[in-house]
């Protein structure tokens, strides 16, 4: 089919206008569940970690496919995948509806992350080629802005509708909005790229998924069970390692790993992995410890989330439009730094358990986190060469939903683990989870002082590249 190069200019704003819209749509079925780990624990009578599969197992395959996500977009065009992607979101929130029991539920919730998977580099990608020059900071900040909304709206809508009317007809909410934009969806979205029949490599799709697979889940029981759990995480260290060594001997890889070879990106994705966890640290342990510590429903905890949220998203508009004023300096060490001030913040105030003190520690971390993370990743992906683009932007969607599973099952699997240990020892059930939040938080303080650190090398590099040209 060929690429439909004449596109007036209102065309391809609506264009631009559903690609947000999807996008918003996968980020708000991936947060879905932020808010509900709690309620599901005691709904279907499983551990926290086992909740936590609801996020991390969607995680790991929303991963999975968007190491896909290049070649598909290459071989079957944007539309098909766009379209694709909406059928996925309602086949996968309907059977979230339907859902019978927890295996059930978590099936729904694999299926609905296929969509995401595609969704965050394939929408890089056409915003990358439909920007006007010089314009693409903007669209993508403006795409973080959209996605930070999702994340903002999805605890308050998901909160509302589990505490009155439950998880069935919170996902009735994806299934409707997916049906309506797939025909809105057929009438404006075209390729904008030409198509290329590119072999796919079995091998290493079988890799990435065992490799990403034992890892995370291995990551997520470790404090369960440490030896078994440990040596699957060795083997999916292994197993992802033979992955990325096939993609380098390969005619046409999986995923292209050459933009790694570029410093500049390489060390920006390192933040991206960084910033990202400490992003979704904050997603999930403060709902945990709202309605695990301080008793709120998941309604509550919702609503005194989406100001924090919203902080993140608002940054996201504001450095769009400084990154093009002044650059990377010293926006990104001042992000970072904010962020570092909201975590040493909250660890203070998580030994004298004030909820809201906690909540507004949080938003300062996101703040910080919105003002250095679209900048970073509009550096990164606008420094590599028109052809290594999308291979570059599904490996930023891949790391970026590598450190979002290896956070929540880090962190949540810790929790969980002191959590279990203390209960059965007999603490209640508050005093546990206030002692599990309470030794997650340091750890995640230092992960944000390593970023921090290593934010001001990245931006001094980035403003001497700059001068350099």
């Amino acid at each position: 089919m060929a690429v439909q190069n004449k596109q007036t200019a209102k065309h391809r704003q609506a264009m631009i206008v559903v690609l947000f819209a999807c996008n918003l749509l996968a980020s708000l079925m991936q947060s879905l569940m932020n808010v509900a780990l709690d309620y599901v624990s005691a709904e279907y009578h499983v551990s926290l970690s086992e909740a936590n599969l609801l996020v991390l197992g969607y995680s790991i395959v929303a991963g999975i496919v968007i190491v896909l996500a290049a070649l598909s977009l290459h071989r079957f065009g944007l539309r098909k995948v766009m379209l694709f992607g909406l059928i996925v979101s309602f086949v996968g929130s309907m059977l979230g509806v339907v859902a019978w029991d927890f295996p059930s539920l978590v099936a729904a919730r694999l299926i609905q992350a296929v969509a995401t998977g595609l969704y965050f580099p394939v929408v890089n990608e056409a915003l990358l080629n439909l920007s006007p020059k010089n314009g693409a900071g903007r669209l993508l900040a403006i795409n973080s802005g959209i996605i930070g909304i999702g994340l903002a709206v999805a605890p308050i809508v998901a909160g509302l509708v589990i505490t009155y009317w439950g998880l069935r007809v919170l996902f009735a909410i994806p299934a409707v909005t997916a049906f309506v934009l797939f025909f809105i969806a057929r009438r404006t979205i075209v390729d904008i790229m030409p198509r290329q029949k590119l072999p796919v490599d079995g091998l290493s799709v079988v890799l990435i998924a065992v490799g990403l697979s034992a890892f995370m889940i291995g990551l997520n029981e470790v404090t369960r069970n440490p030896l078994p759990m440990a040596a699957l995480m060795i083997a999916g260290i292994a197993v992802c390692a033979w992955f990325i060594r096939r993609q380098g001997r390969l005619a046409h890889p999986l995923l292209d790993m050459r933009p790694l070879r570029n410093k500049t990106y390489a060390l920006g994705e390192t933040l991206i992995v960084l910033s990202y966890m400490s992003s979704i640290y904050l997603s999930l342990l403060i709902p945990l410890y709202l309605e695990g510590v301080a008793g709120f429903t998941p309604f509550i905890a919702g609503c005194l989330l989406a100001p924090a949220t919203l902080c993140y998203a608002g940054l996201c508009f504001v450095s769009g439009r400084t990154l093009g004023k002044a650059g990377v300096w010293p926006l990104v060490p001042v992000g970072f730094g904010v962020c570092l001030v909201g975590f040493v913040a909250l660890a203070v105030f998580t030994r004298f358990d004030l909820a809201l003190a906690i909540v507004g520690c949080m938003a300062l971390a996101c703040a910080g986190i919105g003002t250095e993370y679209p900048a970073i990743k509009s550096v990164d992906l606008e420094v590599l060469l028109p052809e290594l683009s999308a291979s570059g932007s599904s490996i930023h969607s891949t790391l970026v939903q590598i450190a979002g599973s290896i956070s929540s099952a880090l962190f949540v699997g810790l929790m969980s683990g002191q959590v279990h240990r203390l209960m059965a020892d007999g603490m209640a059930k508050a005093q546990a989870y206030s002692a599990g939040f309470s030794i997650t938080v340091y750890l995640a303080v230092a992960f944000v002082v390593v970023a921090a650190i290593l934010s001001v090398v990245y931006a001094r590099h980035v403003v001497k590249l700059t001068r350099g040209k």
